[in-house]
């Protein structure tokens, strides 16, 4: 998990929101365009990829709008960008996580604050995501479902594909910076790299013993 930067709010949300008689949460495409490029098109809870396909004639759910403070329990920030983030369709390996699990359930933590991005480590050899305040790891595990079997071996592999690579070589503290602003930074089309979080982490262990 990265903290998430929000962009400016989309005009055509602000447009909507200002339209007479709307009150009740109704998304627009504008919204989810405006979420997935303040996110580089990747989940906000697990970091996975979140497909875009463009024309798509069906109905298959690719991504979810999820409000951090549910609409059931939050509804003055139902309308609120500051409260919304894009998340994945929630349902990998069987198994419900993210936002498709969370529903209305609260969280202790906020997906726009530094200090939990900073709270985060990983599992070396199997890919487990914690967090050292245990509020915030209970809903990682709990109401996330963040250590799901598949997420940790997606975690785990992409961690094991950077390690492989530095392994090749003895690496200089610029160029392992400039491998980790790499995995920080969005690419031409503004996507970030999947379960990017992971080696950020890593890295930046990296640095610190270097």
């Amino acid at each position: 998990m990265i903290k998430i930067v929000k962009g400016a709010e989309p005009q055509e949300w602000i447009a909507k929101k200002r339209t007479p008689g709307f009150t009740d949460y109704e998304p627009i495409p504008e919204l989810r365009a405006a979420l997935l490029k303040d996110q580089g098109f990747i989940c906000g809870y697990c970091m996975r990829r979140i497909p875009v396909v463009k024309n798509d004639p069906g109905n298959i759910e690719r991504s979810k709008i999820e409000h951090v403070q549910s609409r059931e329990h939050f509804q003055h920030l139902q309308l609120e960008y500051s409260n919304m983030i894009i998340c994945c369709p929630g349902f990998i390996n069987s198994n419900e996580h993210c936002d498709k699990l969370k529903k209305s359930s609260p969280i202790s933590f906020s997906p726009f604050d530094v200090n939990v991005e900073r709270s985060i480590s990983y599992g070396s050899k199997d890919g487990k995501i914690s967090s050292s305040n245990m509020d915030w790891n209970k809903d990682f595990n709990n109401v996330l479902a963040l250590n799901n079997s598949l997420l940790k071996l997606n975690r785990k592999q992409a961690l094991e594909g950077v390690r492989l690579r530095l392994q090749q070589k003895n690496w200089r503290k610029a160029e392992l910076e400039s491998i980790l602003n790499e995995w920080k930074s969005k690419d031409a089309d503004g996507k970030l790299k999947p379960y990017c979080g992971v080696i950020i982490w890593y890295i930046n262990r990296k640095l610190k013993i270097s």
